[in-house]
């Protein structure tokens, strides 16, 4: 019986590949590709292709501007958050005002060089490191001398003749004003170029 299943599978065999010999003696070889099955071709009309094709365009464009949106929310975030810390300091560096103040008149009584020394060289230095150190927070001196007078950045404190000088101009600064990240944090006290004599008048008749 074995026999007989050996010799029914052995035909089996021949007949299988006889029929393929005769496939490929009248279609040629058999492709890989043949070989595969292959999926199914999937057609679409003109006018789902153009609805696909806007919707496609749509969601590029919804993905730039969400992109676009985030950035300038990033950039808003840091520059608010550096506000923060910066004003944050205000109160503080009003307080060292004065300081810097003292620092800077005690460098300006020496300006021939007549009192160098050891001290002077520290005070000089020491006004370098705190004039460096607020620069760095965004402290800045409001410009005075020779500008017109300005009331959102200068006090006046006194008007005076200067045939040099056009009215309104700054000549003289008392105090020193400063800002911080462009706000007036202390306007600068100065002398005004003007009709002196008049101003007084004005000011009895009151």
């Amino acid at each position: 019986m074995k026999q007989q299943m050996d010799k029914s599978q052995s035909r089996d065999s021949r007949s299988g590949q006889g029929r393929k010999d005769a496939h490929e003696a009248v279609n040629g070889p058999r492709t890989e590709d043949e070989n595969v099955d292959k999926s199914p071709e999937v057609t679409i009309t003109l006018e789902k292709y153009e609805e696909m094709k806007s919707t496609i365009e749509e969601l590029k464009d919804l993905h730039l501007r969400v992109a676009a949106d985030f950035d300038n929310y990033r950039k808003r975030m840091e520059k608010e958050r550096e506000a923060i810390v910066c004003f944050a300091n205000e109160s503080l560096i009003s307080d060292l005002l004065p300081i810097l103040d003292n620092l800077d008149r005690a460098l300006d009584a020496d300006h021939d060089g007549s009192h160098s020394g050891d001290i002077l060289e520290g005070v000089r230095m020491i006004s370098d490191q705190l004039h460096k150190v607020l620069q760095q927070c965004g402290l800045e001196p409001v410009s005075s001398l020779g500008k017109p007078f300005d009331p959102s950045i200068h006090e006046a404190v006194g008007v005076l003749s200067s045939p040099d000088h056009e009215d309104g101009t700054v000549i003289n600064e008392l105090q020193k004003g400063y800002r911080l990240k462009g706000k007036v944090v202390r306007p600068s006290m100065v002398h005004v170029a003007g009709d002196s004599q008049r101003n007084s008048e004005n000011g009895d008749e009151d």
